[in-house]
C-alpha cells in the first residue's frame, strides 16, 4: 500500500512539474512585443471625443465588453488609460478625427501630424486647441528614475482661447514645482519630488496663477509614489464654464 501511494505521489509531482513548464512557456509566449510606446491625449475642450488613426488605421478606443464597439477618446482622457500602446518604430502619419454623430453626418479630420519613434522609447501625443485651430504637441518621455526614492512630475500648459496668455504655477503639497509656464508650453523633463508611503493620505495639488497663491479651477490630490512618473496638464478655455473651464488633469505615465 505504501509503495502504491509513493508511486502516485511521484506521478503527481511529475505532472505538476510538466504543468509548471507549460505555464512558463505560455507566459513567455504572451510577453509584450518590442516596439515604440505611445500615449495619446485629448485636451481639446470643445471636442467631446476623437478617434486616433495611425497610418489610416483606427488605433484608439476599442471597447472589449460585448458587443465590441469603438469608443471615441473623450476630453481630458488618454489612450491607453494605463501604460502605453505599442507601435512599429519609424515615422507614422497620425490623424485626429471627430467621428460622425447625431449632429455630424460624417467624420471630420481635426489635425494631422507625423510621429517619429524609436524602439523601446516612450512618447506622448497631446491633441489640443479649439475650433478652428487644433494642433498637437509631441514629447519624448524619459521615464528613468535618477533617484528611485523620489516621484517625478512635469507640467504642461495647454489652455486655449483667444485670450490664453496667462501663465501658471503647479504646487504640490504646498511647494511650487513648476512656475510661470506659458500657454502651449511645457517641459518634457520630469522633476523629482518627495514620495509618500503606499496607502497614505494623498497630498494636495493646485493650479495657481503664476507668482500667487490664487487657485485656478478645482484643487485635486496625488499619491506620489517612489519611482512613479506623472504628467500634469493645464487645460480648458479661458472664460470657459463647466467642463470647458480652466483646470488641471493628471496622468500617470508609469
Amino acid at each position: 500500500m505504501k509503495h502504491i501511494l509513493k508511486s502516485i505521489l511521484l506521478f503527481s509531482t511529475g505532472l505538476l512539474l510538466l504543468a509548471c513548464g507549460d505555464e512558463a512557456n505560455f507566459l513567455d509566449s504572451v510577453a509584450p512585443s518590442t516596439g515604440a510606446r505611445v500615449k495619446f491625449y485629448n485636451l481639446a475642450p470643445d471636442v467631446t471625443g476623437v478617434d486616433i488613426y495611425v497610418n489610416d488605421q483606427k488605433f484608439s478606443g476599442v471597447n472589449t465588453v460585448p458587443p465590441a464597439t469603438s469608443l471615441p477618446l473623450s476630453y481630458t482622457n488618454s489612450f491607453p488609460a494605463l501604460d502605453y500602446a505599442l507601435v512599429t518604430p519609424g515615422t507614422a502619419k497620425v490623424k485626429i478625427v471627430a467621428p460622425a454623430s447625431t449632429t455630424a453626418s460624417s467624420d471630420a479630420t481635426l489635425a494631422t501630424t507625423d510621429l517619429t519613434t524609436q524602439a523601446d522609447t516612450y512618447t506622448s501625443v497631446f491633441f489640443y486647441g479649439n475650433a478652428p485651430a487644433y494642433s498637437s504637441l509631441i514629447l519624448t518621455d524619459n521615464l528613468t528614475a535618477a533617484d528611485p526614492t523620489k516621484a517625478y512630475v512635469r507640467f504642461i500648459n495647454l489652455v486655449s482661447g483667444a485670450d490664453a496668455s496667462a501663465t501658471y504655477d503647479l504646487a504640490i503639497n504646498g511647494a511650487v514645482v513648476a512656475t510661470g509656464v506659458a500657454p502651449l508650453k511645457g517641459v518634457a523633463t520630469f522633476t523629482a519630488i518627495p514620495a509618500i508611503a503606499y496607502n497614505t493620505t494623498a497630498v494636495p495639488v493646485q493650479l495657481r496663477a503664476a507668482g500667487t497663491t490664487t487657485l485656478v479651477g478645482a484643487a485635486t490630490t496625488l499619491q506620489p509614489y517612489a519611482g512613479r512618473f506623472y504628467t500634469f496638464i493645464a487645460r480648458g478655455i479661458v472664460g470657459g464654464t463647466g467642463a470647458r473651464a480652466v483646470g488641471i488633469t493628471v496622468s500617470t505615465n508609469r
